[in-house]
């Protein structure tokens, strides 16, 4: 579910009045490279300041959960691709792989994949306070047929074997459980908007669900405690 243009630009406004704030917080102090001094920027969740990225609820979200997003955001853009590339051809093939070449760079930008990862948990978040679950079967299958696909694709097997394997594979797991429970809230408001407009045409669906799930969303990240740590790093 790609979040629209107006929530980075709030993203970044308020990355941008934290840092200031934190800016103007900040005491002159020496500069120190010793383990003493990194120990004491140590938080007790166990993170250095400087590799949190944003603080939900209390759970910290690091630099490289959000590089393990950007790279699944990036496989997720080169299995559509491969999709696109057996079943169309003509000048809608050479438009729709011009497009998947956009989301490729699109998807280059810190904010762009800071909101996806908040999105994501915001509604696993939502989706656990509503009382929902998933089975550890259905989410082992869907981690087995990504990786089977992932496998059956050089472009994205390059791209996984550049992140860090142990990192990648602890992930996995957790990553396929908030997706899939993020996609049982957007499916309960797909069917609400079909119940209440029987005769409404697929693209009217897709419309009022995705601003429903929109609005649901702004309700939901307005209620949490939210701590956008940190900027990209330079």
């Amino acid at each position: 579910m790609k979040l629209k243009t107006l929530l980075i630009l709030v993203l970044l406004v308020a990355g941008m009045i934290l840092g200031g704030c934190q800016q103007d917080n900040k005491e002159p102090v020496a500069e120190n490279n010793s383990s003493e001094q990194k120990a004491e920027e140590s938080s007790n969740d166990g993170f250095q300041a400087d590799d949190k990225v944003v603080t939900i609820n209390g759970k910290v979200l690091s630099y490289e959960d959000l590089q393990f997003y950007q790279l699944m955001n990036k496989v997720d853009i080169e299995l559509n691709r491969a999709v696109d590339e057996k079943n169309l051809q003509g000048e809608e093939l050479t438009e729709k792989m011009a497009y998947w070449d956009e989301q490729l760079k699109y998807h280059d930008n810190f904010n762009v994949n800071l909101s996806k990862m908040m999105e994501q948990h915001t509604m696993y978040l939502l989706a656990r306070e509503k009382g929902l679950g998933v089975e550890t079967a259905q989410v082992s299958k869907t981690v087995e047929d990504f990786t089977a696909k992932v496998a059956q694709n050089e472009v994205a097997s390059q791209l996984v074997s550049g992140f860090p394997s142990d990192a990648y594979e602890n992930r996995l797991s957790n990553y396929f459980t908030e997706k899939l429970l993020t996609l049982q809230i957007y499916e309960t408001l797909k069917a609400d908007v079909v119940k209440e407009k029987p005769n409404a045409s697929e693209k009217e669906v897709a419309y009022d669900t995705a601003k429903n799930y929109e609005e649901l969303y702004q309700s939901q990240i307005a209620s949490l405690e939210i701590k956008i740590n940190a900027t990209e790093h330079e």
